[in-house]
């Protein structure tokens, strides 16, 4: 059985994923009366960049090469590709989308609205969409349906998220929802800084985005590995994403005084 908290910390991660970036993105058009195409093309570069062209390296090291998949068994050679592919991929995306694609956009709320429509659907695709499939199996398992229709080797493949489902204490779900605000904060962040770079015409901002990124990334490979414990990521997430809201409110004067 599953139990209703761990039902309820589930249904909080999924409206806490899925509304949160809603309710920025209506907030915002109120008051900064933020650009829908700045949204979209935030949206287009974290699936282009993140899940296909990203995804697809990950495949090629991580499963297809052998020399490659072997070699990346190290712990820390896993850190370090982990977080450098995501930054690298991620924020490189993100300069090369905000440099061509956003020529006309260079406003401190423009990188706030690219790091919305970048970190939003994130949260939808990883957390939202997950927490809807899981609670789905959770009233499965619940009303006795789940052993009925999952039965071999699909039973056998569906394990692991049934184990998480029925084991798992309630609050390790919440933190998928709340470790989504912490990533939301931290791609606007980025996004500012990476826009910054672009209207100063200084392209190092690129290469401190991308080791930011990576640097950020380093903990959740390591939890990944069994090295750190999930408390540890998520105060490491907590501590940073403070830190990137303090950075999104003073950065908007730096436009300011580039605009006059």
């Amino acid at each position: 059985m599953v139990s209703s908290f761990t039902i309820a910390a589930i249904a909080i991660s999924l409206l806490i994923s899925a509304g949160t970036p809603i309710i920025l993105c209506i907030i915002f058009k109120k008051k900064f009366q933020i650009s829908f195409k700045v949204l979209f093309i935030g949206v287009l570069t974290f699936i282009v960049f993140a899940q296909i062209l990203e995804g697809l390296v990950h495949s090629y090291f991580l499963m297809v090469n052998d020399s490659t998949k072997a070699l990346l068994e190290n712990v820390w050679l896993f850190m370090l590709y982990g977080g450098f592919m995501a930054g690298i991929f991620e924020e490189t995306g993100r300069w090369m989308m905000m440099k061509y694609a956003l020529k006309k956009y260079r406003e401190w709320k423009d990188g706030l609205t690219f790091g919305l429509g970048h970190g939003g659907i994130e949260a939808i695709m990883i957390v939202g969409i997950n927490s809807v499939i899981t609670l789905v199996l959770a009233v499965m398992i619940n009303q006795g349906a789940y052993h009925s229709l999952f039965t071999g080797e699909t039973a056998a493949a569906m394990a692991p998220l049934y184990e998480q489902l029925t084991a798992l204490p309630a609050y390790m779900h919440l933190f998928a929802g709340f470790e989504r605000l912490g990533a939301l904060t931290i791609h606007i962040g980025l996004s500012i800084l990476v826009l910054y770079g672009i209207k100063t015409g200084k392209k190092r901002f690129l290469f401190y985005a991308i080791l930011i990124h990576a640097v950020l990334d380093f903990p959740a490979a390591l939890y990944q590995k069994g090295i750190i414990s999930i408390f540890v990521v998520e105060g490491y997430l907590l501590l940073l994403a403070a830190a990137f809201v303090i950075w999104i409110v003073k950065s908007r004067r730096l436009f300011i005084s580039k605009e006059r």
